[in-house]
């Protein structure tokens, strides 16, 4: 009697745990892809600074550029773990040009709309995304749907 006690005690932890590590392993995934989709707006962010200052700043267009084109392979690399096609990475980037484009009322002269809701953001996460996981996987794991951002 106690061994199958003991058992059933064993069998039920085991159960727990795989349930907790699926859990885990899925909001480790949903995490992923809401960076991916944080890294992506300052991907596209960086694009459209690149746009706005080429004609002045050429060589700050270009590393502004550059910049996009780091963080994008990062936001695809993360999207694909998190299970985002090319095509779904593709539309969400049209996306967020054009929201961007709107909130400059399509003048790049009203570029510090952009730079007030993602410059701060967007360097911390261009220098390292980890942080940001982390956060995101606590905040996944207490159920939050944000978890702040720009």
């Amino acid at each position: 009697m106690a061994s199958r006690a003991v058992l059933a005690t064993l069998v039920a932890s085991i159960a727990l745990s795989q349930s907790a590590a699926a859990q885990s392993e899925a909001d480790i995934k949903r995490a992923m892809g809401e960076v991916a989709g944080e890294l992506q707006q300052c991907s596209v962010y960086f694009l459209v600074l690149s746009s706005c200052v080429a004609g002045q700043e050429p060589d700050l267009a270009r590393r502004y550029r550059d910049m996009a084109d780091k963080v994008a392979d990062l936001a695809i690399s993360s999207g694909r773990a998190a299970g985002v096609s090319d095509k779904a990475y593709a539309a969400l980037g049209s996306l967020l040009a054009e929201s961007m484009m709107k909130s400059m009322d399509g003048n790049c002269t009203n570029i510090a709309v952009l730079l007030k809701k993602y410059m701060n953001f967007c360097q911390r996460l261009s220098q390292d995304a980890d942080p940001r996981l982390k956060e995101w996987v606590a905040c996944a794991r207490a159920s939050k749907r944000t978890c702040g951002g720009p």
